[in-house]
C-alpha cells in the first residue's frame, strides 16, 4: 500500500473511531461532546445563559481535559524532537487505548442514566474521553500535504468547501487536481467521522459496543508501531 493511501486509511479509521466514541457519548450518556469542541463551545454558552451549571461543568470539563490531551501529546512529541529521536505515536494510541479502556469499565459500573441529566460518574467518563481524544489529535496531523484532524471536523468543512471553489476555477489540469485531492482526502475523513458517529447511534447504550473503537485504536497502534520499527 503506498505510504500517502496507508495514512489516509489510519487518519479515516481513527476518525471514524472518534465520531463513535464523540457520538456514544453524547447520545447514551450525557449530551457533552468529548471530541467536538466547536460544539461544546456552543453548548457552554448556551447553559452559562441558561443557568445550567452542571451542564456548564461538564462541557467545561470536556473542553478543559481534550485541551489537556493535545497539550500531553504535544509535548511527548517535542521532547522526542528536541533529543533527535524519532516520533512514536503508537505510545500515544496505547495511552488513549488505556483511558478508553477504563471509560468502558466506568460505563458498566455507572449503568443507564437519563442522557439530559449529568450525574457523579458522568464527569470521570467525560474526562477520560476528552483526554482520550486530545491525546488522539497529535497522531496524525497530516496525509501528504494535506492537513487533517481527526477528532473535530469544522476546519475540514470549510477547507473542502473552499478546495471545491478554487478547484472549479482552475483551468490548469495539475493545480485543478491539487485541490481535487484535497477534497478527496477531508471528504473521506469526514465520511469516516459521520460513519463512526452513526454507527454508534445505531448500536445501542452499551458499554460493550465502545470495545469497537478500542480496537480500531489498538490496531492502528500496532500499524503505527511497526512502521515506527522499519
Amino acid at each position: 500500500m503506498p505510504h500517502l493511501a496507508a495514512t489516509l486509511a489510519l487518519a479515516v479509521a481513527l476518525t471514524a473511531a472518534a465520531g463513535f466514541v464523540d457520538a456514544h457519548v453524547f447520545v447514551h450518556v450525557t449530551g457533552v461532546f468529548v471530541a467536538n469542541m466547536s460544539g461544546n463551545v456552543v453548548l457552554f454558552g448556551i447553559f452559562v445563559g441558561e443557568r445550567r451549571w452542571p451542564q456548564v461543568a461538564a462541557h467545561l470539563l470536556s473542553i478543559a481535559m481534550f485541551t489537556v490531551g493535545v497539550a500531553v501529546g504535544t509535548i511527548v512529541h517535542d521532547r522526542r524532537r528536541d533529543t533527535g529521536r524519532r516520533l512514536r505515536p503508537d505510545l500515544l494510541l496505547l495511552a488513549e487505548a488505556a483511558l478508553l479502556a477504563l471509560l468502558i469499565v466506568l460505563r458498566v459500573v455507572d449503568g443507564p442514566t437519563p442522557r439530559l441529566t449529568v450525574d457523579a460518574l458522568d464527569y470521570p467518563v467525560i474526562a477520560l474521553g476528552a483526554l482520550a481524544m486530545g491525546l488522539q489529535t497529535v497522531v496524525v496531523g497530516r496525509v501528504g500535504r494535506v492537513a487533517v484532524a481527526t477528532t473535530y471536523e469544522s476546519g475540514a468543512v470549510a477547507r473542502v468547501g473552499e478546495e471545491s471553489a478554487l478547484a472549479v476555477r482552475r483551468t490548469e489540469p495539475a493545480q485543478r487536481h491539487g485541490h481535487l485531492e484535497v477534497v478527496r482526502v477531508l471528504g473521506a475523513v469526514l465520511v469516516g467521522y459521520a460513519g463512526g458517529a452513526a454507527l454508534a447511534a445505531a448500536a445501542g447504550a452499551s458499554p460493550a459496543w465502545l470495545l469497537v473503537p478500542l480496537g480500531m485504536v489498538l490496531a492502528a497502534a500496532a500499524w503505527v508501531q511497526r512502521v515506527v520499527a522499519q
